[in-house]
């Protein structure tokens, strides 16, 4: 009664807590040394049939090709939302942009992120770099370029880099608490590329925290800049500038949410690049340099036509969600359920 705490669980591997859904409770996250995450099942049982759900279940829909007050591309003057530029020692950019979307745009954005995509984490330890974060995911390459969206962001990496032909081949959103123990990671290496972030959070204040911070050198001894949480504000930086995500303060219970279009300089490398997960994971490939090896050829057959090979890879994802689908089906036949 009135805050007490009656008990408390420790949590263990394949057991099993039934309590009356009417007695509260409170999940407690893991240490910020522990880089794992905590996974649990939790089903509510009704005693009748005719009570609705709590959750319902969605269908992961396509990226939309129109957002409400998105600008249009070719009538861009990225000079009147340019608000700060920084070079690190290696003389990787990195510029902030305001006002470049509405708040219409965003909310819509964010209402797609909220109802149509998928939820993943990754905290394994031989996942190399990391940056520890969940991400949200839904949105296949070959839909989100025929966005304005999609219109918006190449706009603005033709006008800043003076290179037309850029092409996304990782398109998500990051999500953080309060409580997640975030690193410091590159999104690339040995690469030319940028990416595109945008900072999705309305009603965050300066104290809030939620910010992203870039380093000068590679030993990170020297901070370039910490770019603030805006609603709608967009960082695009050099991908292998050293960086890491701030989570949000300790007294805020809400999320902190970033929306993230990596590019590459061609659409073919782009490609290439989005195959690799896909393939390490599909075709019984032991590491990422056979997975490399496998795309390369697939690659050369087709003269290294990128649309073929897009056609190709749409092919695979397809196969690959078929078959996670089946798996699911045997899975639950399998337990019982």
């Amino acid at each position: 009664h009135e805050g007490d705490v009656r008990v408390t669980i420790q949590p263990s591997q394949f057991s099993l807590l039934i309590w009356p859904c009417t007695i509260p409770y409170q999940f407690q996250y893991p240490a910020i040394t522990s880089g794992f995450g905590q996974v649990l099942l939790q089903l509510t049982i009704y005693d009748q049939v005719d009570v609705p759900p709590t959750y319902l279940p969605h269908k992961v829909e396509p990226f939309p090709e129109h957002l409400p007050g998105t600008p249009v591309s070719e009538k861009l003057d990225i000079s009147r939302h340019m608000t700060a530029t920084h070079q690190t020692a290696l003389d990787r950019p990195i510029y902030i942009l305001d006002n470049l979307f509405s708040n219409k745009t965003l909310d819509q954005l964010l209402d797609h992120v909220y109802t149509s995509s998928q939820y993943y984490y990754d905290d394994s330890e031989d996942g190399g770099e990391t940056d520890n974060v969940q991400w949200i995911s839904g949105y296949r390459t070959v839909e989100f370029v025929r966005s304005n969206l999609w219109g918006v962001i190449s706009g603005t990496l033709d006008q800043i880099t003076d290179h037309k032909g850029w092409y996304p081949y990782d398109i998500s959103c990051n999500l953080n608490r309060a409580w997640d123990h975030t690193r410091i990671h590159k999104d690339c290496y040995g690469k030319e590329e940028f990416t595109f972030l945008i900072f999705l959070t309305s009603n965050y204040q300066p104290g809030d925290l939620g910010g992203t911070v870039f380093y000068q050198h590679e030993d990170l001894s020297e901070i370039v800049t910490l770019v603030q949480n805006r609603y709608g504000r967009v960082a695009l930086f050099h991908c292998q500038i050293k960086h890491a995500a701030r989570p949000p303060h300790a007294a805020l219970t809400l999320a902190r949410y970033t929306f993230v279009v990596k590019v590459a300089r061609t659409k073919l490398s782009a490609v290439q690049r989005e195959m690799l997960t896909t393939v390490l994971h599909t075709q019984g490939l032991e590491d990422e340099s056979e997975a490399e090896e496998w795309v390369e050829e697939k690659s050369a057959e087709i003269g290294d036509d990128a649309d073929k090979l897009e056609d190709l890879f749409v092919a695979m994802q397809m196969e690959a969600m078929k078959i996670r689908q089946e798996d699911l089906q045997n899975s639950l036949l399998n337990a019982g359920v």
